[in-house]
């Protein structure tokens, strides 16, 4: 089952461009820059065509920026859907994600007014849509112009805040909470770079000389997570040393209870032996039905004595600050590409969302023989 987050955070996408798209009729030209962008920065799928049917652009005293949405076609229903984007022109950057229009009253209101509204308007938005808490710092470092004025979003997960991208467009009529990807670079190659310098991924099966590496954000407590690993594990066993795999851990709280704390736990275990990782997910996996917050410290406890690991190590990070930091920056990592639900897999930057046996095999088979989509 996918995450009840995706679905919230699609259908504030679909409120911040529906009533302005119902403005124009006429089909909008189709930009080849935006499209090619489109198709290699969402997930892949094989067969996949993208079209626009709306892109307006909105002038501001800082630039111009556009709002366009782009509809894709493909032989799963899953993927067939609008995607709203915003493109910052100065600023030189895309936005993915959630986008919702602000009230009229907000249009062109000067930038402290705009902050003290974005203020109180994103908290209750992530209250209402999302059953999260979120505050809003506005001390973001910018280089150069933009159409988008940015801010920081703490969010709090009940253990502590992780940051998140979030912007305003200078007039005051969307507010952004998706990912800005640099316009100017691949998406594919520019998510490739990250994850060859992040922190946040625990690598648990690394050779050293692969030359295919995916990624993988999950949550212990996720149903889909655990109904996909098979499959994963399937293709590492067979490719061996030519294909890595990286853990980033991703709980959602508001929805799953204990798993943020299994987090913490598996970043602990992984801080002390990375390739041990993948047997403590695989353990919670195994008990993800009948698991409860009050069972996660006593099973971590048990499964570090059980593989000969530091137990008065594993106290001194589990629910403390390292491991604390550790899944906060994990979940930053994951909304700065633009994760959204569990699991999300990327396979040498290429996002994937629902692999499946009948095809995900094969993808992996191409990208071992050196070939791509």
């Amino acid at each position: 089952m996918r995450s009840k987050l995706f679905n919230l955070v699609m259908f504030v996408i679909a409120v911040g461009a529906a009533g302005i798209a119902a403005a124009g009729n006429a089909e909008p030209p189709q930009d080849p820059d935006v499209l090619k962008f489109m198709s290699r920065a969402l997930p892949w799928y094989s067969d996949s065509t993208f079209s626009i049917n709306f892109d307006e652009k909105f002038l501001t005293p800082s630039g111009a920026y556009r709002l366009i949405q782009v509809q894709r076609k493909s032989g799963n229903q899953f993927f067939n859907r609008r995607t709203s984007v915003v493109l910052d022109e100065p600023g030189g950057t895309l936005w993915i994600g959630a986008a919702a229009q602000l009230p009229r009253e907000i249009l062109n209101a000067d930038s402290e007014k705009l902050k003290t509204f974005i203020d109180e308007y994103v908290s209750e938005l992530l209250m209402r849509n999302m059953r999260i808490r979120g505050r809003v710092d506005w001390n973001v470092e910018t280089a150069g112009p933009s159409a988008v004025l940015r801010f920081n979003l703490f969010v709090n997960t009940g253990y502590g805040e992780y940051v998140r991208p979030g912007g305003v467009t200078i007039d005051g009529g969307l507010v952004l909470l998706g990912a800005p990807y640099p316009y100017d670079q691949d998406p594919v190659a520019y998510r490739r770079e990250l994850f060859e310098s992040s922190e946040s991924i625990v690598w648990d099966y690394r050779s050293g000389s692969a030359t295919v590496k995916i990624v993988e954000f999950s949550d212990f407590e996720c149903p889909a997570c655990r109904a996909k690993w098979p499959l994963i594990r399937q293709v590492l066993m067979k490719h061996g040393d030519a294909v890595d795999h990286g853990m980033v851990g991703y709980p959602l709280p508001s929805i799953h209870p204990w798993s943020f704390r299994s987090a913490s736990a598996g970043w602990c275990v992984a801080e002390q032996q990375a390739a041990a990782f993948a047997d403590f997910k695989e353990l919670f996996y195994s008990m993800q039905r009948d698991m409860e917050l009050s069972l996660v410290t006593p099973t971590a406890l048990d499964f570090v004595v059980g593989n000969g690991l530091d137990e008065e190590r594993l106290k001194e990070c589990y629910l403390k600050q390292p491991s604390l930091d550790g899944v906060h920056g994990q979940k930053g990592f994951g909304w700065s590409l633009g994760v959204v639900a569990t699991p999300t897999y990327y396979v040498n930057g290429w996002m994937i969302s629902v692999p499946d046996p009948l095809w995900f095999g094969d993808f992996i088979d191409r990208f071992v023989a050196g070939e791509e989509p």
